[in-house]
This record gives C-alpha cells, sequence and structure tokens, in this order.
C-alpha cells in the first residue's frame, strides 16, 4: 500500500480532503472543502500559493498556515 501526495486542490477534492487553515494571528483554525477554491483558483493551484485572509481577524498570507502545518499548530487547551 503506498501514500498519495495530494498537493493541489483537485486531488484534495477527489479525495474528499479538506483544506487546514490557521491564523497566527489570531489563533482562527478552519477546514475548508477545496471544490469551491478549485473553481476560483483551478484544479492545479497549490493550496500554499492562493492569496488567503483571515476571516476573524483579517490577518495576510504571511500570517497564515496551511495543510500539515496548521494542523499542527492549534494549540491545545
Amino acid at each position: 500500500m503506498g501514500t498519495k501526495r495530494l498537493d493541489c486542490l483537485g486531488q484534495l477534492s477527489r479525495h474528499n480532503v479538506m483544506v487546514a487553515v490557521f491564523c497566527k494571528g489570531c489563533q482562527h483554525f478552519a477546514e475548508l472543502d477545496p471544490a469551491p477554491l478549485m473553481m476560483r483558483f483551478g484544479w492545479g493551484a497549490a493550496p500554499e500559493d492562493i492569496p488567503w485572509r483571515c476571516s476573524e481577524c483579517g490577518a495576510g498570507r504571511s500570517r497564515i498556515l496551511v495543510g500539515r502545518h496548521a494542523r499542527l499548530a492549534i494549540p491545545y487547551k
């Protein structure tokens, strides 16, 4: 059994994997469906290349973590 490298929105959508996004500014975490993102940015767009903006505090791309890094950054309570 092998592993799959899911590095674009189309592959994430095909395998029903959500895109994890974390804001370092306000600690906001969200898991997003890649299908609407794919319609806007294209099938081959990498989640790391999307110009993210936090919906809570408005922080720009420099303060946003995407994917595995976002899941690892969630603070434990």
